[in-house]
């Protein structure tokens, strides 16, 4: 997990569930091991999401064999303020991203059950595409009202997503799916209406966004 700040605390995760909040000069405020707390950190290949941040909030992605959850913990204090269980062996190496959507802000997960949609203040799932996946690494990426992500795991799909749908959206906010050829590990990046993806054989990709 990637380290991250606000600009009033520094927030560092890491993968036997322990997180800890520091000021800026370094001195300890809060911590949690969320390992304890909810279920053991056990995951294939070791935790490796990052934190979101959202309205004073730190957004974890905890989805592994013994209990697969969505938490939220304030960010002031490393309170909880709501969690959402997913249940067993749903499992996500990926960050979760916040994006606005016309209905307001949707919170972005890929996992092993599919691309998936949730309300940020709450964890409520809005949508979803259900395509199971054994290791979804890549984090989304969001540009002019799209979503874009690779399912990540041995040159898995990629494909183009609009927000704001409800319940499956697999036939009805797809804007463009392609069946292979996305990295396994690495996340796209969107410059200039081009999407950029860097494989696992060595091989640079530009696709048009559109």
């Amino acid at each position: 997990s990637s380290p991250l700040t606000d600009g009033q605390r520094l927030y560092a995760w890491f993968g036997t569930g322990q997180i800890v909040a520091l000021d800026m000069a370094g001195k300890p405020i809060w911590s949690r091991h969320l390992g304890r707390d909810y279920a053991p950190f056990d995951i294939n290949w070791g935790h490796s999401s990052s934190p979101a941040l959202f309205n004073g909030a730190l957004i974890l992605l905890t989805y592994h064999q013994p209990m697969a959850h969505l938490l939220s913990l304030d960010a002031a204090s490393g309170k909880t303020t709501w969690r959402v269980e997913r249940g067993r062996d749903v499992n996500s190496y990926s960050t979760p991203l916040v994006v606005q959507a016309p209905g307001g802000p949707e919170l972005i997960v890929n996992s092993s059950e599919g691309v998936s949609g949730h309300n940020p203040s709450t964890g409520q799932l809005l949508w979803h595409i259900q395509e199971s996946n054994r290791f979804p690494i890549p984090m989304p990426v969001f540009h002019d009202g799209t979503i874009y992500t690779s399912r990540g795991y041995r040159s898995g799909p990629y494909m183009a997503i609009r927000p704001g749908g409800k319940g499956d959206v697999s036939k009805s906010h797809v804007l463009w799916r392609t069946d292979t050829g996305a990295p396994y590990v690495s996340s796209l990046v969107h410059y200039e209406g081009q999407l950029y993806m860097a494989g696992d054989v060595g091989v640079l990709s530009a696709i048009d966004a559109r």
